[in-house]
């Protein structure tokens, strides 16, 4: 009966922490707040594999353009989770009712927070990295290319990616990520733009992207991988044959995997340094 109790005690803590206890061991932690901006409370879901010691971690940005939270990236965290990652996905601040860079400084926040509190979930600040797809690839690169306070990252993912915001001047959601027109506000748009924040310090980065992709073209990927390579920076790309934007999230098991690789190379190889 003792026994019993505590176990529904257990249960019952866990469930008020917003913590679900799986069979496989593994932590899943709603809703944990990074940040509170203008009294909203920013949070994401963590991610903490059943495995001894200090692990690699992963801050995981949605899609939606900027907009909504219409890629919720559960399935990459789970197989990040599966790959010995702590992973952190997070939610932002949506455009139009916050304009850029809102999305970035929210995700720079994440990044903090998770460095921050590292020692709670035995998470080795050392090989903290970035993934995200469509808006999340370009905040995730927005805030991790040129960060001047740690974490530094070991790597960044990035798929579907809009790299150079330009390539749309009469675009609705660049518009509402801004607020203002290209023609009226050019500076702003190329500072919104991913291949502008490349230095030699950047991390590297895997790309992938769909080859049918009609939303954000793939020549995207050529101008993000042309901007790493001018700065010595290592990249690597991959083409999802057939698919397009949508169906890239969905269905890039190959991309995934490979980029789940790279990471935990470049992971190696920072430790080798």
């Amino acid at each position: 009966m003792k026994i019993i109790i505590f176990s529904v005690a257990i249960l019952f803590i866990a469930a008020c922490a917003g913590i679900k206890l799986k069979s496989d061991g593994h932590r899943y932690l709603e809703n944990v707040e990074y940040n509170v901006v203008d009294a909203q409370s920013l949070t994401g879901d963590l991610y903490v594999p059943n495995t001894s010691g200090l692990k690699p971690a992963v801050v995981v940005v949605h899609g939606g353009g900027w907009t909504s939270r219409s890629g919720d990236m559960e399935g990459v965290s789970k197989k990040l989770l599966r790959a010995g990652f702590v992973v952190f996905n997070i939610r932002y601040r949506l455009a139009p009712e916050h304009r850029h860079p809102a999305q970035v400084e929210d995700v720079s926040a994440a990044l903090a927070w998770l460095y921050e509190n590292a020692d709670t979930y035995q998470v080795d600040r050392q090989h903290i990295s970035g993934w995200g797809y469509s808006a999340g690839a370009h905040l995730i690169l927005m805030a991790g290319l040129n960060r001047q306070q740690p974490p530094f990252l070991s790597s960044i993912v990035a798929g579907g990616t809009p790299a150079d915001l330009s390539a749309w001047p009469n675009s609705p959601l660049v518009y509402k990520l801004i607020g203002k027109g290209m023609s009226e506000a050019g500076a702003e748009w190329q500072n919104a733009s991913p291949v502008n924040h490349v230095s030699r310090n950047s991390p590297p980065v895997f790309l992938y992207h769909g080859e049918l992709d009609s939303l954000v073209e793939i020549e995207q990927m050529a101008y993000m991988e042309k901007a790493l390579r001018d700065k010595n920076v290592p990249v690597e790309t991959y083409t999802v044959k057939f698919l397009g934007h949508i169906a890239t999230y969905v269905l890039a098991f190959g991309a995934e995997q490979r980029a789940i690789q790279f990471s935990l190379e470049h992971i190696t190889e920072k430790a080798d340094i």
